[in-house]
């Protein structure tokens, strides 16, 4: 759905280690792996279920581990999109409310768009089961976020 202009690479995150301060000089393969991939983009997009209230932990590690060590966080200047999901029909509202607080932070400072894609009702069919987006409505969100996103980190 992305528009021909950009290029979206998906950034694994689901085996990063766990954030130890005490291995930023001597950091394991996956924290280097993921900071080039980071230090690479032109912009980034935060995508995260909604978790008791937040996002998830994993999210927060992958922040963690590209905001460090202490001066060199390369996520300063991106331009940032956020999009949620969730099993309410607020999709994630506040998971999205918490990132842009992270974003603000000093050692992130991320120009974050003014919008997010939240999507709720997970459990009421919005995805088939090969991940496809069956309701129309929320196609039609997936684009105008994607391209107002696209829109934005061109300015940058």
């Amino acid at each position: 759905m992305a528009p021909a202009s950009i290029q979206l690479n998906i950034v694994e995150i689901s085996n990063l280690p766990l954030y130890n301060r005490d291995l930023d000089e001597n950091s394991p393969d996956e924290y280097i792996r993921i900071r080039q991939q980071i230090a690479k983009a032109d912009g980034v997009l935060w995508v995260s279920p909604e978790h008791n209230g937040s996002y998830s932990a994993m999210l927060k590690n992958a922040i963690d581990i590209v905001s460090r060590p202490m001066g060199q966080s390369l996520w300063i200047g991106k331009p940032l999109g956020i999009a949620t999901v969730g099993a309410g029909m607020a999709g994630g509202m506040r998971a999205a409310d918490h990132l842009r607080i992270i974003a603000s932070g000093s050692f992130i400072n991320m120009p974050t768009a003014p919008f997010a894609l939240n999507v709720g009702g997970l459990f009421n069919g919005v995805f088939d089961e090969q991940g496809e987006i069956t309701v129309e409505a929320v196609k039609s969100s997936v684009q105008n976020f994607i391209n107002s996103y696209t829109d934005f980190v061109q300015k940058f």
